[in-house]
């Protein structure tokens, strides 16, 4: 079963570019039986993921997430998985050429740095830390792909105002339908972290491991507050336009910028190395 690691991690970045590539051909061609390719060659991709997760799972005796190159591996699965339900969802597809192509270069990197397996077992952490972390990468990762759609319904936006009628704006959604993924992918976010906060505070008060001082914790605590305000404003304030869009993605810039923040300058107990 060792040997299986490498060849699936070399076979990951191809499946995720056979996906790119049919949804690009469905987004290039309108309609068509091409629509139906990407989403049965993404299913395919994120099947062989699991299954790569799960045989490193078991050799290692832990959840894969244990080096920076594991965290992006799972990051482009759990982003992969954001884009399936939200595709489902609304029954858009033509965003997975925008999406995708993020999932493909973060596999890639992690397909050609990460895909050794321990060799020796780590210490194990009581499951439900491992649950904290895994539920802290898929609150990240739905709200990276909300900042996609943000970054979509603002050039979307663009392009109206201008009275620019291009092929691009022949293709996306709706600038409503744009928000409505924008924000339910933030509101998938939200709801994640919030779940993965309370699984780090019980697992640092009942371990004595780590101190709620971290940076990142309340770097963590900071973001949460952006993004939920996002989700109050679109939801109970009746944002619409680029307000929310604006605020959603104040608040995955925040994320990333703190986290190259705390890991360059700042100690933290729980960083990836």
């Amino acid at each position: 079963m060792r040997s299986l690691v490498p060849l699936i991690a070399t076979l990951l970045p191809v499946a995720y570019a056979l996906a790119v590539a049919a949804y690009a051909r469905a987004y290039a061609r309108e309609g068509g039986v091409s629509d139906h390719l990407g989403p049965v060659a993404l299913r395919v991709a994120v099947l062989l993921h699991v299954f790569y997760l799960s045989v490193r799972g078991v050799l290692e005796g832990h959840l894969p997430l244990a080096s920076v190159y594991d965290f992006l591996s799972a990051t482009g699965l759990s982003m992969a998985v954001v884009y399936l339900y939200i595709e489902a969802r609304e029954g858009i597809r033509t965003t997975g050429a925008f999406v995708l192509p993020f999932v493909f270069a973060i596999q890639i990197v992690s397909s050609a740095y990460g895909n050794q397996v321990t060799p020796e077992p780590v210490p194990l952490r009581p499951f439900w830390f491992e649950l904290h972390t895994l539920t802290a990468v898929l609150g990240y990762s739905a709200f990276a792909v909300s900042a996609i759609y943000g970054v979509l319904f603002l050039l979307l936006y663009r392009d109206i105002k201008a009275n620019r009628f291009s092929f691009f704006f022949r293709r996306m959604p709706p600038l409503e339908v744009l928000g409505q993924m924008n924000i339910r992918a933030a509101g998938g976010g939200l709801a994640l972290l919030t779940l993965a906060i309370i699984l780090g505070v019980g697992w640092v008060q009942r371990s004595g491991t780590g101190t709620l001082t971290d940076p990142k914790v309340w770097l963590t605590l900071f973001v949460w507050c952006i993004f939920a305000f996002s989700v109050l404003g679109y939801h109970r304030l009746g944002w619409r336009g680029p307000r929310a869009i604006y605020v959603s993605l104040a608040g995955f810039t925040t994320l990333l910028l703190s986290r190259v923040a705390v890991d360059l300058f700042f100690h933290s107990f729980h960083s990836f190395r």
